[in-house]
């Protein structure tokens, strides 16, 4: 049996395969179960040699939106074969920063269903082209861990504890059992604060300039939302920290942190790495191939109508039909009773439809399924600004801001709070970096930027505090630089603050 396997569905990536399997198969991984999507040129033919030496098996899963399916047909197919199962694409690298083996770090989660690796999305370092150097060198410069996306992960899982996939990110586990992240924290959903000081996943997204164009032609693998060019204009923008992590790793897979004349302590060249990797992985053997019966691809029609309920979900929530919602969640519940995100969502649904006492239940019960979720405390801290229970949000942001003391939403939480007793000081020190700092993090509640703004801006005029009043609109400004009425208002501020301006007028500016 296998400790650590991956499994990978991909379509036209036959470039890249080469170098994820080759520093996969030095970071540990056993086996590869990879899922060939209609590729032009036939997965079989491009890994042959890995197939021939018994690292990889592929199997062919034609159709569009099947990412879901697969998944879960190679738990039902290949599960047994393996203690953990990862699922990660072609555009993403597993970095352990404790270890150099990928097989001596999951130890320490076998107690856990899964462990929830956060993200690092990477830029193209304004690259135009694929670089012949590969994806590890050509692409250095990632977004801040504070970045929205940044919250997105990815899971590894024990089969034997996993009932099915509930997207590309998360799956949902036996009752009983749960997902960690490296902190070993429980995570409940496909986003959860950033944490990478033991592990990381660098998630080259946007790859060459070129690239970005041939991804928005493709289209996406699974069921989702088109790619939009502006998600990837976003990332580019904000790929501003120079990440080096993974290619250090690299040199100690392949010549133990030596390095020769020119080069940086500690890492190979970039030119030397792919063929490093080859070199290096081509040495290692697998495992003897475990033996599966040659079984038909299928998917399970329970899979299928699970995808369909949650796409009426998101549809009843883009359209704010809470009682569609309400109604596609319930019929959820029915089949999953200990999914805590059925119940988290059921108490929004509830909310926005005013039934509060609904929506108290639903958490409380998500609280006895998940004590301290963090996904839980969310649900709490807006129920609780709901019905204006403003010292009990406050309580349970300062719980969530342990857990995520960056995190903008749970500080902008924590700023409705304290407006809300009327703790004006307090909630301009931590509510003005949130307005600043939005557009640069990414999104937020809907409407909520534009909510402190206004109530911060109504006591800061009561006071005739202009100067500080200033600062919260430049912060603003800096938040949506093109919104003409920011400006306005900033400009009438700043006449406000000539007029009024005199050593005595007690205006003073607040330090932030």
């Amino acid at each position: 049996m296998d400790y650590l396997s991956l499994c990978l569905i991909c379509k036209d990536e036959n470039d890249y395969l080469q170098e994820w399997l080759d520093y996969h198969i030095l970071a540990g991984v056993e086996r590869f179960y990879i899922f060939d999507n209609e590729s032009q040129v036939g997965l079989r033919e491009t890994l042959k040699d890995y197939i021939r030496r018994g690292w990889v098996k592929i199997m062919e899963c034609p159709g569009k939106g099947v990412q879901l399916e697969v998944y879960d047909a190679c738990l039902r197919m290949f599960g047994a074969n393996t203690r953990w199962m990862g699922f990660i694409d072609t555009d993403e690298f597993l970095v352990p920063k404790t270890t150099q083996d990928l097989k001596v770090f999951l130890q320490d989660y076998e107690a856990f269903a899964g462990l929830a690796v956060s993200s690092l999305f990477f830029g193209s370092n304004q690259q135009r082209s694929r670089p012949d150097i590969g994806q590890l060198a050509g692409y250095t410069m990632r977004t801040d861990e504070t970045f929205f996306e940044n919250e997105i992960i990815k899971s590894i899982v024990q089969p034997d504890q996993v009932l099915m996939p509930n997207s590309p990110h998360d799956f949902i586990y036996n009752e009983k059992s749960w997902c960690v992240n490296e902190k070993k924290l429980r995570v409940d959903y496909q986003r959860f604060p950033n944490s990478i000081e033991k592990i990381q996943l660098n998630h080259y997204f946007c790859r060459s300039l070129d690239e970005i164009d041939t991804k928005l032609r493709r289209g996406r693998g699974d069921a989702g939302e088109p790619w939009r060019r502006h998600r990837f204009e976003m990332v580019n923008a904000r790929s501003v920290v120079e990440d080096r992590a993974i290619l250090k790793l690299v040199s100690g897979f392949v010549d133990g942190g030596r390095t020769e004349p020119g080069e940086v302590a500690g890492e190979i060249a970039p030119e030397r790495i792919l063929d490093s990797l080859a070199h290096a992985a081509a040495l290692k053997e697998p495992r003897d191939m475990p033996e599966t019966p040659a079984l038909p691809l299928t998917y399970r029609s329970e899979v299928a109508h699970f995808i369909q309920l949650g796409s009426i979900i998101l549809a009843a929530e883009e359209r704010l039909d809470y009682a569609e919602v309400k109604k596609y969640l319930l019929l959820q519940m029915e089949i999953f009773p200990h999914r805590v995100l059925c119940y988290t969502g059921l108490a929004i649904a509830a909310l926005q439809l005013n039934e509060p006492a609904i929506a108290w239940q639903a958490l409380s019960t998500a609280w006895q399924l998940a004590p301290n979720s963090f996904l839980v405390m969310g649900g709490m801290a807006s129920f609780f600004l709901r019905i204006k229970n403003y010292e009990m949000a406050e309580k349970t942001c300062a719980l969530l801001m342990e857990i995520a003391p960056h995190n903008l939403t749970c500080m902008a939480y924590m700023t409705e709070a304290l407006i809300g007793q009327n703790r004006y000081e307090e909630a301009l020190k931590v509510g003005v970096p949130v307005i600043e700092l939005e557009s640069f993090v990414g999104e937020m509640p809907v409407g909520m930027i534009a909510h402190l703004i206004e109530k911060l801006t109504a006591y800061l005029e009561a006071q005739k505090d202009y100067p500080t009043l200033a600062g919260l609109w430049e912060a603003a400004v800096r938040n949506q630089p093109g919104n003409s009425e920011y400006q306005r208002e900033l400009a009438r501020i700043r006449q406000l603050i000539n007029k009024n301006h005199s050593p005595s007028n007690g205006a003073r500016r607040h330090k932030r």
